[in-house]
């Protein structure tokens, strides 16, 4: 294979998966905001906290699997309320999937590896 066609080849196939993977989150994008839609629409019809909750809890047991969420429906709720949840740590993990990381206190880890050789 001359060196014209090999990089022509790997050129045309790079092209075309990312075309694809362009393509495949388009449609992501568009599901999310459906599914979205669809808990905003849920929400209006409830009347105080209690039903917004259950409006949750259905809508979570009707898309998690669609959604593959990190996260049981308590923990999100809980999460949203009281703000647990810190959003600038939520990053890629190194398997590629999404994940929560917990923000490190590197002082402590430090003075913990203090107290650890002294003894």
């Amino acid at each position: 294979m001359s060196e014209d066609s090999y990089l022509k080849t790997k050129e045309a196939v790079l092209k075309h998966i990312q075309q694809l993977f362009e393509e495949m989150e388009e449609e992501m994008v568009l599901s999310h905001q459906e599914k979205y839609t669809l808990l905003e629409d849920m929400f209006e019809n409830a009347t105080d906290e209690d039903e917004l909750r259950v409006a949750f809890d259905r809508w979570y047991a009707d898309h998690s699997d669609e959604l593959k969420l990190d996260y049981e429906a308590e923990e999100l709720w809980d999460q949203a309320l009281g703000g647990d949840l810190d959003y600038d740590s939520y990053t890629k993990d190194d398997e590629g999937g999404d994940g929560y990381v917990e923000p490190s206190n590197k002082k402590e880890e430090e003075e913990s590896d203090d107290r650890e050789e002294e003894l």
